[in-house]
């Protein structure tokens, strides 16, 4: 070759070294351009005889100045910066709404419940009602405003998701076109690299990489790739695709869908990096919490506000209505479950989700799925944690109800199948919910229904507080405006009370159930009824007094004396509040002769279980030998002596130096015994006292009670009453001296326990028209038929067909029938209420022998077995014992707490009615402003109020936009970071392709030159011819 075609050489190789600095030039700017060099290479030399001789230069390649790794390191930098970057975005908007004092629910949820404090302070001022209506509509209003941003955030973000997709597809078919475009062009230019298709192509996966993490595998000179759990996006020159649309789990919500010729996934919860990544995490880290935790809130509030408002009275009297629509309205109810796509038809499957528990919920949604063997099982996953939370079968059987963290799915009806899922998302929409219902000022609730007084003739210094509503649905409201029955807390000594029926207070009656002779401390607030909605008694019979009373010799005796009581077996029940099923929890027995003490300490030791035992002797219609009419009597005459539980009370004590009684007691026997005398007596005994034994007297009747259900013996001993004077009486004058008809009333009394029966009709009708007072015809529309319970077990009946003139007549009625049915001489004595309702008791006789011989009682007690919740008890044998035949055991729920404290004395009285007079009364306002410092929410995790819960969110999002900002600005930094490596190895730099223009300028120039010089060199030659 000669210096020509060398020079030739250098041209052309530093011409096209000049073209490729000029291309690089030319795109600098031209995003994901990689610079390019022009690789020279020698000529093979020439063998001449002094050696092998240079042919030139050639150019071997256009190289594409890139580093592998570092175009992988951006690709994955680029990924997780679009990611964390579109969650920062995204977030930011959740932040602003929920912290700001402007947009935020804090601050009007402050201005409500302090509008609420100021109807409290005056609750008769309509302006101040006004305010509360007001602002609780502005909370409402904020509710809504919230809800329906982050809804539109949904929204939108279904769109982006949707934009996103499509361009992912599009750079898809763009990368398979150019891996196309590649193959064809290394096999048309002798294997020489297509540098900027290979550009434009790593181009387009880093900008697939910013909609989603790629996963690229280069096969030959194809680019494979793959998104989410391996599903191939691009293979060779075919691209699959990706579809944004609603999911099958949840219409509202789009997810992501892959779409090859072969297969149709749902790959949402595989996708992550890049835009579309970063939008899925936000919604499921971040909107659903901000959406669920607002609605939680909204639903405690609505929920627990219409609760406590209902628990009041309005201005008209009348119980408060629900303040804001309830959230278990039927219209909402239906509209919390989604049905998944996949599941099989006929689309026919009806729910209803109510929330049972505020306290209870979380901010998770649910997954309810029947997964086989058959369309029986099912079981709910909680989705925040993925635990199964509750699982079981289903039974058929529709509707069926499925509980859990605060919920009560109940499935209506449908064809529920195996495979079948639903997406269970209770408190998506609650915060739209929100819907004021009060429209008057008048309307509001702001008082109690009840109210408390204590007796002007009070002794003590007890008071009663004014109490706390729990519920209207109990038994005490079931009559519109009215407490029925009113109550009457009666003090029978400072440490027992017992609460009464006050429909008549000049006469009040037992309870159903009774509520008698309940321990009192003095000193402390002693809490007055139960909050326990299911809490029910049941009360035995009080012990049967026997036929007859016992005769012991020689005075008072202390050998054990039958008390009426038989043993028994008691076994209690308990259901399972979840699954309904009903085990044994407990068997008791009791023995022969056993006081209601010792029942109630067996039964104590029962779980869930509180039995409380008392023993009640009454005794009345006294009669004494000494008798001031100037009738013949004894000669001589013995006194009556009585004595309780062993000791004496009609014993002559000197007032001085005794140590029996307390200072004031009576010191002087009565001639004629009387219930006040022995009253006073028993409640100033020292002994008597220790033992809890105390008694009162109306005049007529001596009251004795054991507050602790031993056994009362009442022993008496007095003269017996004769039909024939005994002896040679001294006649008053005026009375003939063969007078033998006068009889001796001798001394007596009647003993009864107190034990009331109920008369009950079973036939015949009198439309609580009986009374104390008036007669009644029983011949029209009779017969009328009774029945009743008989102390010895069986059952009696009363058959009334005249006409009675009378109350008395009407009692003188029923008590000869009843008295004939007796198994024993005791006499049976009627009652008949304000109601009209029939009722006796059974009085014994106990009268003096006329000699040393005792007459003897000995009366067992009454037991109160009270059981929390879902316990019941079962008693046998069916005859003989106390608890046979009894009432079922009743609820003792008022639906309202009172406390007793100070320290009240025998007698004192506590009323409790219906508030007539509830305009100025704020006792339910001040329990609507305690709502905002009660825990409603989370009790989980201790229980929050509705403030702390509202914080907790906005401190969460707060936390995790603050993250998110950290995460996205070290992103951006390394991004950068890598991206400024990338353009150091394969960016223009113009500087230097200045430098290498020069430098390949002056190259050209110099082989130019060279060529200048052959060509002188060759006219050289041709001259010298």
């Amino acid at each position: 070759m000669s210096l020509l075609s060398t020079a030739i050489t250098g041209i052309k190789a530093h011409q096209t070294a000049l073209e490729t600095t000029g291309h690089n030039i030319s795109n600098a700017n031209t995003p994901g351009y990689s610079r390019q060099e022009a690789v020279m290479a020698t000529n093979n030399p020439l063998f001449r005889g002094v050696g092998y001789i240079g042919q030139g230069v050639n150019i071997s390649t256009v190289r594409r100045v890139t580093d592998e790794f570092l175009t992988i390191q951006l690709r994955q930098d680029t990924s997780t910066f679009h990611d964390l970057q579109t969650y920062r975005e995204s977030i930011e908007q959740v932040d602003r709404i929920l912290a700001d004092d402007a947009t935020g629910l804090q601050p009007q949820l402050d201005r409500y419940f302090a509008a609420l404090q100021g109807a409290a302070d005056n609750p008769a001022y309509i302006p101040s009602r006004d305010v509360v209506l007001g602002e609780a509509q502005g909370l409402v209003d904020r509710f809504e405003t919230i809800s329906r941003y982050l809804q539109d955030i949904n929204s939108t973000l279904n769109g982006q998701l949707k934009t996103s997709t499509e361009q992912v597809n599009a750079i898809a078919k763009g990368i398979a076109e150019l891996n196309e475009e590649i193959v064809t062009a290394r096999g048309d230019a002798a294997a020489q690299p297509p540098n900027d298709l290979y550009d434009k192509r790593d181009e387009l996966v880093r900008q697939l990489s910013e909609l989603v993490e790629v996963d690229v595998v280069k096969v030959g000179e194809t680019y494979n790739i793959a998104i989410g759990n391996g599903q191939p996006l691009v293979l060779k020159y075919d691209a699959n695709r990706l579809e944004a649309t609603p999911s099958l789990e949840d219409p509202n919500r789009y997810g992501i869908r892959y779409t090859s010729k072969t297969e149709n996934l749902d790959i949402t919860d595989n996708i992550t990096g890049g835009s579309i990544g970063g939008r899925l995490e936000f919604r499921s880290e971040a909107l659903d919490l901000a959406v669920n935790s607002l609605g939680r809130l909204a639903v405690a509030f609505v929920q627990e506000t219409n609760a406590q408002h209902k628990q009041g009275i309005d201005l008209e009297g009348r119980f408060g209505n629900d303040f804001f629509r309830d959230m278990n309205d039927p219209s909402l109810t239906g509209d919390r479950v989604y049905a998944y796509g996949t599941n099989k038809p006929p689309n026919d499957r009806v729910f209803n989700v109510t929330f049972e528990n505020t306290k209870e919920l979380t901010t998770s949604e649910y997954t309810l799925n029947l997964p086989g063997p058959d369309a029986s099982r099912f079981e709910v996953i909680r989705k925040f944690d993925g635990k199964v939370v509750e699982e079981g079968a289903l039974t058929g059987d529709y509707p069926q109800a499925i509980e859990f963290d605060g919920l009560k799915v109940t499935l209506e009806s449908g064809t529920f199948q195996q495979g079948d899922t639903f997406t269970i998302a209770p408190l998506r929409f609650a915060a739209e919910d929100v819907e004021k219902m009060i429209q008057r000022p008048a309307e509001l609730a702001l008082a109690y229904p009840v109210r408390a007084e204590s007796s002007l003739s009070n002794v003590g210094s007890g008071y009663i507080d004014q109490g706390q509503m729990l519920s209207r649905d109990s038994k005490a409201f079931a009559v519109d405006g009215a407490l029925t029955p009113p109550l009457v807390i009666k003090f029978e000594s400072p440490t027992r009370y017992s609460v009464y029926d006050n429909s008549d207070p000049g006469r009040p009656v037992p309870l159903e159930p009774p509520l008698e002779n309940i321990p009192f401390v003095p000193g402390t607030a002693n809490t007055i009824f139960t909050d326990d909605p299911g809490e029910t008694i049941v009360s035995s019979w009080r012990a049967r007094l026997p036929q007859t009373p016992a005769i012991g010799n020689g005075g008072p005796s202390t050998a054990y004396l039958y008390n009426g009581i038989n043993p028994e077996r008691f076994q209690f029940f308990q259901t399972d509040p979840v699954t309904g099923k009903e085990t044994e929890l407990d068997r008791v027995s009791t023995g022969y002769g056993a006081s209601a003490y010792e029942i109630a300490e067996e039964l104590n030791l029962v779980e869930g279980v509180t039995a409380r035992a008392y023993t009640e002797v009454q005794l009345s219609n006294f009669s004494n030998s000494t008798d001031t009419s100037g009738a013949p009597t004894y000669n001589p005459h013995n006194p009556m002596e009585v004595w309780v539980n062993g000791f004496e009370l009609t014993q002559e004590i000197p007032n001085q130096n005794q140590n029996i009684y307390m200072d004031g007691f009576p010191v002087e026997v009565p001639e004629e015994m009387n219930p006040n005398f022995l009253a006073d007596r028993i409640n100033h005994h020292y002994e008597l006292q220790q033992l809890g034994i105390t008694a009162k007297s109306d005049g007529e009747t001596l009251t004795i009670t054991d507050e602790n259900g031993n056994d009362i013996l009442v022993e008496m001993r007095g003269d017996k009453p004769q039909p024939v004077i005994s002896g040679a009486p001294v006649l008053p004058p005026g009375i003939p001296g063969n007078v033998t008809d006068y009889i001796d009333p001798g001394d007596t009394f009647e003993i009864s326990t107190g034990e009331s029966w109920s008369v009950d009709p079973f036939e015949g009708n009198t439309n609580g028209q009986l009374s104390n007072l008036n007669g009644y015809d029983f011949s029209e529309g009779g017969p009328y038929r009774y029945e009743m319970y008989l102390p010895d077990g069986r059952t009696g009946t009363v058959r009334l067909d005249g006409i009675y003139a009378d109350g008395d007549a009407v009692k003188a009625a029923f008590e000869e029938q009843i008295q004939a049915q007796l198994d024993s001489p005791g006499r049976a004595e009627v009652d008949i209420d304000e109601q009209g309702n029939v009722s006796y008791k059974v009085f014994m006789r106990v009268e003096g022998t006329g000699t040393q011989a005792v007459s003897r009682v000995n009366v067992g007690g009454q037991v109160d077995v009270v059981m929390a919740d879902g316990i019941r008890l079962e008693t046998d044998p069916e005859v003989g014992g106390i608890f046979n035949g009894v009432p079922d055991a009743r609820s003792s729920y008022m639906g309202f707490q009172f406390q007793v404290g100070g320290r009240p004395e025998a007698g004192d009285e506590f009323t409790i009615e219906w508030n007539d007079a509830g305009v100025s009364d704020n006792r339910n306002a001040l329990d609507l402003v305690g709502l905002e410092t009660t825990d409603t929410i989370n009790d989980i995790d201790g229980g929050m109020t509705f403030t702390e819960s509202y914080s907790q969110t906005v401190e969460q999002i707060g936390t995790l936009t603050s993250q998110a900002q950290i995460r996205s600005d070290a992103s951006r930094a390394v991004l950068e970071g890598t991206q400024s490596e990338v353009d150091s190895v394969q960016g223009v730099n113009l500087d230097e392709e200045a430098a290498r223009l020069i430098e390949f300028q002056v190259a050209y120039n110099a082989n130019a030159k060279v060529i200048a010089v052959a060509q002188e060199l060759f006219d050289s030659i041709l001259a010298a011819f």
